[in-house]
């Protein structure tokens, strides 16, 4: 039979122990980590700092408006010069735009040039459009701030 009995030094401990496991967990200032193959147990320190400001939240809302309706625009008249789905636009790789036909590559650059404008006419640069982009379309936090900032601006 097991014996289940704790002194109270031992159960003080455990209690005190406890405590400041919670208050780290909360706080988020360490994490442990459980090595099956050493049979321990580390704890390492993380840093929770937020990645996007609620400036950028507000900026990427109006740059990313803007953008999409000029994307669209563009693809519509790409469509209709040469009758099919234009070939993909991206601006910060050469290789795509020296792949568009020469008919097209003016209004690919155009588009090029005002999404530049426009992504830095609200606060934000080219690499950090794409970055906030790659976490809007990952649909986590970041998406539903950014449509709660959008629903603000039709208001």
């Amino acid at each position: 039979m097991f014996n289940f009995i704790i002194s109270n030094h031992k159960l003080n401990r455990l209690v005190l122990a406890t405590k400041f496991l919670s208050i780290t967990a909360v706080f988020g200032v360490l994490l442990p980590t459980y090595s099956g193959s050493q049979k321990s147990l580390t704890w390492h320190n993380y840093a929770y700092a937020q990645e996007y400001t609620p400036s950028e939240i507000r900026d990427y809302a109006r740059a990313g408006f803007q953008v999409e309706v000029l994307r669209q625009q563009t693809y519509q008249e790409i469509k209709s010069i040469v009758n099919q789905a234009p070939p993909p636009i991206v601006c910060d790789r050469s290789e795509t735009m020296r792949n568009i036909p020469p008919n097209i590559r003016g209004i690919a650059n155009n588009y090029c040039n005002q999404t530049h404008r426009i992504v830095r006419q609200n606060n934000l640069s080219f690499s950090r459009f794409n970055q906030l982009k790659n976490r809007y379309d990952s649909r986590g936090p970041f998406y539903r701030e950014v449509q709660q900032q959008l629903l603000k601006l039709q208001n």
